[in-house]
């Protein structure tokens, strides 16, 4: 049998759910968009299938704000989302993209997400220093500049920006190019 393959409509509802703050709702939003792009990078053109990726970015930290810590964050939400019976697949690529976890990223689906998780942050945090504050102005060259500046952004861990290109076998250029290009049809939504 089967297990029920979760809607948007249902992801977004337990996002909702356990995150209150506007910020992480948007890094979300952002999150889906890049792994729905993602999808059509790795070649997945059945819809259910790219719904799957998109529910995944959508949800990958959605326990987070109200566990923040290695020792709370995906354990309690791996444990929710099995407990409300959401197929193990799903599961298992959240859990992916924090390291601590110990789940291989043996699969595109979690390559992805561990891409485009810190990266779309980072991304965020260099639109809002852009003297126009819109993520069309953002140039990839600009991105990698600040990739190198310690002290900007410094909550966004650099080892998983470069190691989330490499686990996707691009250039970090190219990935920064086409997560920025990702996001641009939901630049307004998420506030970039």
């Amino acid at each position: 049998m089967g297990a029920h393959q979760p809607t948007r409509a249902e992801a977004e509802a337990l996002l909702f759910e356990f995150t209150r703050s506007d910020a992480l709702r948007k890094h979300a939003r952002g999150v889906e968009q890049a792994m729905r792009a993602y999808a059509g990078w790795f070649g997945v053109t059945d819809p259910a299938e790219v719904e799957t990726w998109g529910v995944v970015g959508l949800l990958h930290d959605f326990d987070y704000e109200q566990n923040p810590t290695q020792d709370t964050h995906l354990h309690v939400g791996c444990r929710i989302l099995r407990e409300r019976g959401w197929p193990e697949e799903m599961v298992l690529a959240i859990a992916s993209h924090a390291d601590y976890m110990g789940v291989p990223r043996d699969t595109p689906l979690r390559k992805a997400l561990y891409g485009c998780d810190e990266l779309v942050g980072f991304i965020g945090a260099c639109v809002k220093v852009r003297p126009t504050k819109k993520l069309a102005d953002l140039p990839v060259d600009s991105v990698l500049r600040k990739l190198k500046d310690k002290a900007f952004a410094r909550s966004v861990d650099r080892a998983c920006v470069y190691g989330g290109a490499e686990a996707l076998g691009r250039p970090l250029a190219e990935h920064v190019a086409f997560v920025i290009s990702a996001l641009l049809p939901v630049a307004g939504e998420i506030g970039l």
